[in-house]
């Protein structure tokens, strides 16, 4: 079994490419941060600040936050590069607990938050994430107003499961294959 951490894998679907971010990403970034359509998307659950980035400096602050916590095995934070422009625009993270469990944050630059790349994205998780990251279950996050992102969800076989005071969750588990 590959260990993220010591080589991180990238994945390629029809119209993205995932791979570590990296400090080159923050200017394409940025785009995606500060954009308040997208903001109000982000599962910021657990996370120490409100991801709404408004200058390069604070993107790259961050995306140099993200690769620390990568080398610490916390978390990997891909970069989603838009193959038509090669430019990042979003990132996906994914990390495993002590439970088995997965948790996958999708931030996506508001026009590409549609089924078919959520659709897309959700693959990559489910046909890869579950190994690589040594999980049973993967839960991610989508709020009512994410109708889209729900659809996707929804079609990937992940059920709504809301956890202690937390709401908004959706879960799907290896068995689901």
């Amino acid at each position: 079994m590959i260990n993220p951490y010591k080589q991180c894998p990238m994945y390629e679907t029809t119209s993205f490419i995932l791979r570590l971010v990296s400090e080159e990403d923050a200017n394409d970034l940025l785009v995606c941060y500060s954009d308040p359509k997208a903001q109000e998307l982000f599962n910021i659950d657990g996370f120490p600040v409100d991801c709404q980035f408004t200058t390069p400096e604070e993107m790259l602050k961050y995306i140099k936050f993200w690769l620390m916590e990568y080398s610490q095995e916390m978390y990997v934070r891909f970069a989603v590069v838009d193959k038509a422009t090669y430019k990042a625009i979003g990132t996906v993270e994914m990390f495993g607990s002590e439970e088995k469990t997965g948790i996958l944050r999708i931030d996506l630059d508001s026009d590409y938050e549609n089924e078919m790349f959520l659709d897309e994205l959700l693959n990559v998780a489910i046909r890869h994430f579950y190994d690589v990251f040594d999980v049973e279950c993967i839960v991610t996050k989508a709020i009512n107003k994410a109708t889209e992102r729900i659809k996707s969800l929804k079609r990937a076989e992940f059920e709504q499961k809301d956890f202690n005071e937390r709401s908004h969750y959706y879960q799907r588990s290896r068995s689901g294959i």
